[in-house]
């Protein structure tokens, strides 16, 4: 058990390095492209916003500088204050995905380990998710549904066990009595044993 615990640990760590990786490459990327695209709309606002024809008349071109100077100040400032932000706000939600990456990449390796070992037999290697991890009512689903197999295969080796207690006893029974006066009792004992077991095997569900 702390074998398998120890596995599940050393390997959620490698698990959450990957995810982590993966993500951040993905993340950069989305914020080059969102960066980039911002910055180009900016730009191509600001061209249309400030653009004037200048005249050959002195007067003109002057009034049209000044008006070009005063349109460019309230435009730099929400510029400036649209990519600060912009910032912010990325920097938020970096921190708060490298945060909840941990919360879901642990869990997601813990499921699937977990699983692979049912799926191999072992109903002992059950996962155990830490506090503030995601998905704690599919821990709880699956530790009732691992518990649930756990209660029906023991159920079948108490049978098998009494199959063993009565074989025994038929086995005694033919050694110390040839007249076989005790094998129709011990017969109804083992056909009741029987209907239990299909019971049991009533409850699961199988392919083919």
């Amino acid at each position: 058990m702390s074998g398998c615990s120890d596995d599940l640990k050393l390997g959620a760590r490698v698990y959450m390095k990957l995810v982590e990786t993966g993500f951040k490459l993905r993340f950069m990327l989305t914020f080059c492209i969102i960066t980039i695209t911002a910055v180009s709309v900016a730009s191509i606002l600001f061209y249309f916003l400030t653009y004037r024809e200048l005249s050959h008349n002195y007067g003109e071109a002057f009034f049209a500088l000044q008006s070009v100077k005063r349109a460019i100040f309230p435009l730099l400032f929400a510029s400036i204050q649209s990519i600060a932000l912009l910032a912010v706000v990325s920097i938020v939600i970096a921190v708060l995905s490298l945060f909840f990456s941990h919360k879901i990449a642990g869990p997601l390796y813990r499921f699937e380990k977990s699983m692979e070992a049912v799926g191999s037999g072992d109903l002992t290697c059950v996962v155990r998710l830490r506090a503030g991890d995601q998905f704690m009512r599919i821990e709880k689903t699956m530790c009732t549904s691992i518990n649930s197999m756990n209660q029906k295969i023991r159920g079948m080796n108490d049978v098998l066990l009494r199959f063993k207690t009565i074989e025994e006893r038929l086995k005694t029974l033919l050694e110390t009595d040839p007249q076989q006066k005790g094998v129709k009792e011990l017969t109804e004992h083992l056909r009741g044993e029987l209907t239990e077991l299909k019971g049991i095997m009533a409850t699961i569900k199988m392919e083919g």
